[in-house]
């Protein structure tokens, strides 16, 4: 379940509900961080504003759906569809509104499966503009990435027009490349069929509902924690991005679907920019216990596929020009995940 603190967070944006009246809403990838908290806060956009919202969430794991949302999947508004978004959606019914989220983005799936994370991105984001264009849906909402952008070597923010090089030659390609492909794929169906979208590009967001084992570098430093273990640094650290607490991503998410006018919207917290050495010592500084401290390791061990170029960090005055302000800054993010695992384990 989402915190009330985290729906809160995502209410106070300048958000317009009323565009949910009356509708149903598709949200993929439902269990995952971001489609949770869609669910959860059109649920209680419903209730507060009595808006009779039709909510479909979609997974391909159902005792995971039974795990995540509980009490809510008896609502009567609340639809589970369980089944593979690689697989044609169906839905008796209409369909308004398409959250699509789903989709793998962790190094792990592109070290491991990069021909399943290709296909899983081309194959799902197809099956969903079919739906859209059967069903004639109102709108789709489509999360892309920073890693569109490719490299990026000049200093000022990168912006939603900005496009910089990347190379296609090599397997941890297949994520960055899928997504560009899906966002043609948009414009694409806009253009053939007619089908409006949006799309929100995002970097490093996290919160409670990751995973720990994906082998994202945060993940890694919370799970040591956890544990009890020192974080192992596998570069110098001297990387910088920015961090963006998952409450505060859907806000500006459901904005730029509510109010934007544009295509693409960026969305990171400018605030929580940080190298990641100086992230591994801030999330080893939250171990109660002081145990756990920072080392580095020769890059030799390093067995992920990461990114071979430095990402650039995005401009996000288009989203803030429609009311959009990060509210949670990086220790309080971090303390609020952590603080999820901890009380999940009972430690």
């Amino acid at each position: 379940m989402v915190e009330q603190r985290d729906i809160d967070i995502i209410m106070n944006n300048p958000i317009d509900w009323e565009r949910f009246r009356n509708k149903t809403v598709l949200v993929t990838g439902a269990t995952g961080r971001l489609g949770m908290y869609l669910v959860e806060a059109v649920s209680k956009a419903d209730i507060d504003w009595n808006l009779n919202v039709t909510i479909i969430a979609l997974a391909r794991n159902g005792k995971k759906l039974e795990r995540v949302f509980g009490e809510s999947l008896k609502l009567p508004n609340v639809h589970a569809l369980v089944q593979d978004i690689t697989e044609p959606i169906r839905w008796d019914g209409a369909v308004h509104y398409i959250f699509h989220t789903a989709g793998a983005a962790s190094p792990m799936d592109f070290t491991n499966e990069p021909v399943d994370t290709l296909w899983g991105h081309l194959q799902g984001t197809r099956n969903v503009l079919e739906l859209a264009k059967e069903k004639k849906s109102e709108k789709v909402l489509y999360v892309s990435t920073v890693e569109i952008y490719g490299e990026w070597k000049r200093e000022e923010g990168i912006r939603e027009n900005d496009m910089g090089a990347l190379h296609c030659d090599g397997a941890r390609a297949c994520y960055p490349e899928a997504k560009r492909m899906c966002e043609t794929m948009l414009a694409s169906y806009e253009a053939q069929y007619g089908i409006p979208y949006v799309g929100v590009r995002l970097c490093h967001t996290f919160g409670p509902g990751i995973s720990l084992e994906d082998g994202r570098a945060f993940s890694e430093f919370l799970r040591n924690v956890i544990k009890g273990e020192d974080i192992v640094l596998q570069s110098d650290g001297s990387a910088v991005r920015t961090y963006t607490y998952v409450a505060d991503a859907i806000g500006g998410m459901l904005l730029a679907f509510t109010k934007g006018r544009e295509h693409y919207y960026n969305i990171a917290n400018p605030d929580n920019l940080i190298s990641i050495r100086d992230l591994a010592e801030l999330i080893a500084g939250l171990d109660a216990r002081g145990r756990v401290k920072v080392r580095y390791a020769s890059q030799e061990g390093q067995k992920l596929q990461y990114l071979p170029f430095k990402l650039g960090i995005m401009n996000v005055d288009r989203i803030m020009g429609i009311g959009w302000h990060p509210q949670v800054g990086l220790e309080d993010a971090f303390r609020y995940t952590l603080a999820s695992f901890q009380q999940r384990s009972g430690s």
